[in-house]
């Protein structure tokens, strides 16, 4: 199909010394002719945030080549010499949207018929028989090549350009059984909290430069008195923080470019239709949870409003092009329901882009466009985090309003740096504890997901110094405290799954003796509406509150809740096996719950209010049906029924029904077609088929 102008974007690598993310951190943006100088330990990790990158043995881009993909990677000795310096040079082979492309030659010289290849084959085999490649030709993209199907054996590295004989590539044996080739993935955003741009009135970040922070109209106007800089045009730039739309003339008008996170040196960089940039915006979406509806036009637009209705086409992921949908190329009206969309006038993400915030965009005018015509389109995501200690980030600065030094944590710290005194800070993704004192001691204060521009909306006195953090703990359970008026949790007794700002005003006696944490995790304030000291509690009994608190009384109380929806599989500790829902989806009435791979998104749920819940269905729970003994069968199933059932499980353990106490989740075993069916069965440690793991997603 017909392809428009190609979209180029900046690359970025994370480089760590160590495994597991850790140590000396090199960050790279574009190529490096000489790495020799970097210490690396014999394994280290990597963290691709963005493009298709290829490390060579030595500088100059010269020597063996070992072929990085988008995401996270831990490798030892790349090249099989288990020396200390392992990394010669980087290059970034893929840095836009082209299609790959490569053609196998049977001669050399790219003599004879020619097998072309645009996308992964796991098994490139012709009756049988692996393809021979004598001489190759790669068009577009960063692929690698195996000798035998499957992706067996080491890969030959090949970017662009003319391989004329089997040496060229690196081989005796000519021969092809698969082949992969590398590829950009959708926009991604680290920092969309901290949107900060600079802009350069001549290319290669040269001449005069202004920092930017927020949307502007138009550069070339002055913003206020004080600002001497402005800009007849925009030589380069580079993106600090967030995520933005670049438009080719002032208040946001003309062609639209997308500014991700990285450098730009001149305007070819951003895609530029030309060299004008005139103004740019701030994308400021949840990006969570993407989801757009798109109408089609009907062919006869004649015809009676209503009569005819056009192909309405629903989308949650990358769409390379909808006609593979059935769904035609003119769009009437778009409803972006969540997160931030990239839409584009040609098949696989080129020609010109629209970016899409959440509303309703009625016609192509709305969405900055002449014609009707959508063929691709993506959404914007955070960047995927794949091990569980980068779920939540707080980050400390020395200044108010997130200004001054900077440090960001993703991971409990027993001992803030001494010369960092924390007087603003940002929390992304979860809650965190900040505390008075090392290793987790002294007064504290939770802070759940936001910004804090000083430490009074953090809620502590102008004298607190952070000197630890800790991140809470994921939990998926629904909050339960109880508190009483003797000691020892007897007497007159408060229970509650619910917030209290204030104890007396809502009618309770404040004097409080004893309290048992029931479920989840909770912080109860000196006084009401959140203030004074808190104390921050996980499941617990407390038979002297007194004695631990030291307060006589209690002002209000809170339980820390995950901020927003998290997406996990479930796998089965025994199995290995994730647990899934099978059936026809759309028309179900009810969906069999099995630990066996099954559709692909049938395996990924969220948890909600105690309910568990599958992705692709949301209007249905984890039940158990009819009589609740050892062996019924758990389906998805209408939560109108009644009651209504709910879970509690930790990262790892048992999945225990809080409806039917003592009864969890466990696997049918035998040989019956129903065996790997869930079921609910008593407790029994004996029983390794009762433990799961959650992998956030």
């Amino acid at each position: 199909k017909e392809h428009g102008k190609l979209n180029p974007r900046p690359g970025k690598v994370y480089i760590f010394d160590r495994p597991g993310m850790c140590g000396q951190r090199f960050e790279v943006r574009s190529d490096v002719i000489d790495a020799t100088p970097w210490e690396l330990q014999e394994t280290i990790s990597i963290r691709v945030t963005r493009g298709g990158w290829v490390l060579y043995e030595k500088p100059n881009f010269k020597g063996e080549k070992f072929a990085l993909d988008e995401g996270d990677i831990e490798i030892t000795c790349p090249f099989g010499r288990p020396e200390h310096q392992h990394i010669g040079s980087i290059r970034r082979a893929v840095r836009d949207y082209s299609v790959p492309e490569i053609s196998l030659f049977p001669e050399e010289n790219a003599e004879g018929k020619k097998v072309v290849f645009r996308d992964t084959s796991e098994d490139a085999r012709i009756f049988g028989l692996p393809v021979r490649a004598n001489s190759i030709i790669v068009n577009a993209g960063l692929w690698l090549v195996y000798a035998q199907p499957s992706f067996q054996g080491a890969p030959r590295v090949l970017e662009v350009g003319g391989y004329s004989n089997p040496a060229a590539w690196g081989v005796d044996q000519p021969y092809v059984g698969s082949l992969h080739p590398l590829k950009i993935g959708e926009p991604r955003v680290e920092n969309a909290s901290e949107p900060k741009m600079v802009i350069y009135d001549k290319p290669y970040f040269t001449g005069k430069s202004r920092t930017i922070t927020s949307s502007m109209r138009d550069f070339m106007t002055r913003t206020d008195s004080q600002q001497t800089t402005f800009m007849y045009s925009v030589g380069s730039l580079k993106v600090l923080g967030g995520i933005w739309v670049g438009f080719e003339k002032e208040g946001y008008r003309g062609h639209q470019y997308l500014l991700e996170e990285g450098e730009y040196h001149d305007w070819r960089v951003w895609g530029g239709c030309d060299s004008e940039l005139r103004s740019v915006r701030v994308i400021r979406a949840d990006l969570n949870d993407p989801l757009l509806v798109m109408f089609e036009l009907p062919e006869d637009e004649d015809e009676g409003e209503g009569e005819q209705e056009g192909t309405t086409f629903e989308v949650t992921e990358a769409i390379p092009d909808v006609e593979l949908f059935n769904y035609k190329t003119n769009t009437r009206s778009i409803h972006v329901l969540s997160g931030a969309w990239v839409a584009y006038s040609h098949v696989d993400f080129s020609g010109n882009q629209y970016i899409l915030e959440k509303g309703f965009y009625n016609n192509c005018a709305d969405w900055g466009s002449q014609d009707n015509r959508i063929c691709s389109l993506q959404p914007i995501l955070m960047t995927r985090t794949h091990s569980l200690f980068f779920i939540s980030i707080i980050s400390l600065y020395s200044e108010p309003n997130f200004q001054g030094e900077s440090q960001v944590f993703d991971r409990n710290q027993d001992a803030v740096p001494e010369k960092l005194l924390t007087k603003s800070c940002r929390v992304s993704g979860g809650s965190w504890v900040i505390y008075e004192e090392k290793n987790y001691s002294g007064s504290l204060y939770v802070l759940s997901e936001g910004d804090y521009p000083n430490l009074s909306s953090m809620g502590c006195p102008s004298s607190f110094t952070i000197h630890s953090v800790k991140a809470v703990a994921v939990t998926f359970t629904v909050p339960s405290i109880s508190l009483f008026s003797l000691e020892c949790l007897e007497g007159r007794e408060i229970t509650t799954e619910t917030e209290i700002t204030s104890m007396v005003e809502e009618g309770f006696n404040n004097h409080i003796l004893s309290v048992r944490v029931n479920s989840g995790c909770w912080v109860i304030c000196e006084h009401s509406n959140y203030r004074g000291r808190q104390f921050f509690l996980e499941p617990i009994e407390i038979t002297n509150w007194l004695k631990f608190s030291s307060l006589q009384t209690v002002g209000s109380l809170f339980p820390v809740r995950q901020q927003k929806r998290r997406f996990f599989r479930i796998r089965n500790g025994e199995r290995g096996q994730f647990m899934s829902v099978q059936g026809g989806v759309d028309e179900m009435k009810s969906g069999r719950v099995v630990s066996a791979q099954v559709e692909p998104m049938s395996d990924i749920w969220y948890y909600q209010d105690g309910l568990v819940k599958n992705k692709l269905i949301s209007t249905m729970s984890l039940q158990v049906m009819g009589n609740i003994e050892p062996g019924s069968k758990a389906i998805l199933w209408s939560e109108t029924r009644q009651p209504v059932q709910t879970w509690t499980t930790q990262i790892k353990g048992l999945i225990n029904s809080v409806t039917f106490p003592g009864m969890v989740l466990d696997v049918k075993g035998g040989k019956t077609y129903d065996k790997d069916h869930v079921v609910i069965m008593p407790e029994n440690e004996e029983r390794p088929s009762q433990q799961w793991e959650i992998e956030l997603l």
